[in-house]
């Protein structure tokens, strides 16, 4: 409410208001350990995304995330970053692997750790080594020579699957959640390092045996989640299944029963054809052993959309279109 007062004439405005709220909320220590402030940062970041004020939360959030790690002028952002990955500094504003709660905080936060991994260069770093070497991510990072070896865990690659698993399958955000992962799962780096054009490298990521497990549970995910839409599609009124809970998570669920969803059976339509798009894309081998002529690829394959993903362009979300 405070948010849509500002933003009539003569008000301070949205990005004030985000930013007034985002200051006090996380200035008590370990803010985001506290389940009130969390539910009340994932309001905020959900009124941030409803009125394209996004950069605003993010820049703030950026800021805190580099004064959680430590980091000065004196010391280099990679080993900033490498010093929180191991754990030596403090962690990651979600506790655990994912939020299936407070999903608008996590993609917030997801997509500021995303810009502040970029910075760093360590994806490049490690995309450079799996395009000279045919070596395991693990042995990539080791490769790299850095003060500290990360945690795999960190990457964003495996936060954003996480973030997939557990976001419930009603929640506006979770095919753009998906898009996230599936535009680190699909990327062809090569041509940009001036190199051939090969397969993607996503898979390159999930072949140690945990890795395989949390790629086993995407594909469950997404089936589970064609499964709910497909039923919301033949009825209005249908139950949530159970979600993943994530570290953070307590057995809330059993005492708070999720709501029902009442939507247009046509927005579930479409999700079931979106899911089931990204599935063929996950399940498909070629893509990842060699580069692959996306026009020459079956219509159920959208290789128009196939393509925005590739090159980390947002695809349109019926459910982000309805909200």
């Amino acid at each position: 409410i405070h948010v849509v007062e500002s933003l009539r004439p003569g008000r301070v405005g949205a990005s004030a208001v985000l930013e007034f709220w985002v200051g006090i909320l996380t200035q008590q220590q370990l803010w985001y350990r506290d389940k009130t402030v969390l539910f009340l940062m994932d309001q905020i970041c959900c009124a941030a995304f409803t009125h394209h004020q996004e950069d605003c939360v993010q820049k703030l959030l950026y800021q805190q995330h580099k004064s959680a790690l430590g980091f000065h002028g004196d010391r280099s952002l990679l080993s900033s970053l490498v010093g929180w990955i191991a754990g030596n500094a403090t962690p990651s504003f979600i506790e655990g692997q994912s939020l299936s709660a407070e999903v608008w905080f996590a993609w917030m936060v997801l997509n500021m750790e995303g810009m502040f991994e970029e910075e760093s260069q360590l994806t490049r770093c490690v995309e450079l080594e799996f395009l000279s070497e045919n070596i395991s991510p693990d042995q990539a990072l080791k490769v790299l020579t850095l003060p500290v070896v990360p945690s795999l865990q960190r990457l964003q690659v495996y936060r954003w699957a996480c973030q997939a698993i557990a976001t419930p399958p009603d929640h506006p955000l979770l095919p753009l959640v998906w898009q996230k992962f599936l535009q680190l799962y699909l990327r062809q780096p090569g041509p940009e390092y001036g190199l051939a054009a090969g397969g993607c490298i996503g898979r390159r990521f999930f072949q140690g045996s945990s890795q395989a497990l949390v790629l086993k549970d995407l594909r469950q995910r997404i089936q589970e989640v064609s499964d709910f839409h497909h039923a919301a599609s033949q009825a209005l009124r249908v139950p949530l299944p159970n979600t993943p809970s994530s570290d953070s998570q307590s057995d809330k669920s059993s005492c708070n029963p999720q709501p029902y969803n009442l939507t247009s059976p046509q927005l579930h339509t479409e999700l079931v054809k979106l899911f089931g798009v990204f599935a063929l894309w996950m399940d498909d081998e070629s893509l990842q052993k060699q580069e692959v002529y996306l026009p020459s690829l079956p219509p159920e394959y959208e290789s128009h959309k196939l393509a925005q993903v590739m090159q980390h362009q947002q695809v349109s979300s019926p459910s982000i279109r309805m909200w």
